[in-house]
C-alpha cells in the first residue's frame, strides 16, 4: 500500500503532536504536586535556608545585594522571626511558579489535542483518496 507525501506529512506530525504533549502532560502532572504539595518541591537551597537561623543567615549574607557588604548579625529572635516570615512567602512563590507553569502547560496541551486532530484529519482524507486511486 503506496502512501502519499501528504499522508506521511500529517502522520509525521501527529507523532510529533504525541511526544509533545506526554511531555508536557507530565510537565503538567508535576505543576499539579507543586500546586499540592509546595512543600516536598521546593528547592533544597530554599528549604535548607529556612531550618535554623545560621543557614538562613548565611544564605542572607551571600545574597546578591549583600556580596561584599560587612554586616553585623542581628539577635536570635529578630533573625528567627525574619526566617518565619521569609518561608510562608517561599512556598507562596512555589505554588505562583506551579500556577504558571500549569498554565503554560495546559496551553501547550490545547494547541497540540487542536493540531494533532487537523493532522490526523488531513492523513484520514488523504489515505481515502490513497485507497480510492
Amino acid at each position: 500500500m503506496k502512501k502519499s507525501i501528504l499522508e506521511v506529512y500529517a502522520l509525521a506530525v501527529c507523532f510529533a503532536t504525541i511526544v509533545c504533549f506526554v511531555v508536557a502532560l507530565g510537565v503538567a502532572i508535576y505543576d499539579l504536586v507543586k500546586i499540592s504539595n509546595p512543600e516536598f518541591t521546593l528547592s533544597s537551597y530554599e528549604y535548607k535556608r529556612h531550618q535554623n537561623n545560621d543557614e538562613f543567615w548565611k544564605s542572607y549574607q551571600c545574597s546578591y545585594e549583600n556580596r561584599g557588604k560587612e554586616m553585623q548579625r542581628p539577635p536570635e529572635e529578630i533573625l528567627t522571626k525574619q526566617r518565619l516570615e521569609s518561608y510562608p512567602l517561599a512556598i507562596k512563590a512555589e505554588r505562583r511558579d506551579a500556577f504558571q507553569s500549569l498554565t503554560t502547560s495546559t496551553i501547550v496541551l490545547v494547541i497540540d489535542v487542536v493540531v494533532f486532530l487537523v493532522h490526523w484529519l488531513i492523513g484520514r482524507r488523504a489515505r481515502g483518496t490513497n485507497l480510492a486511486t
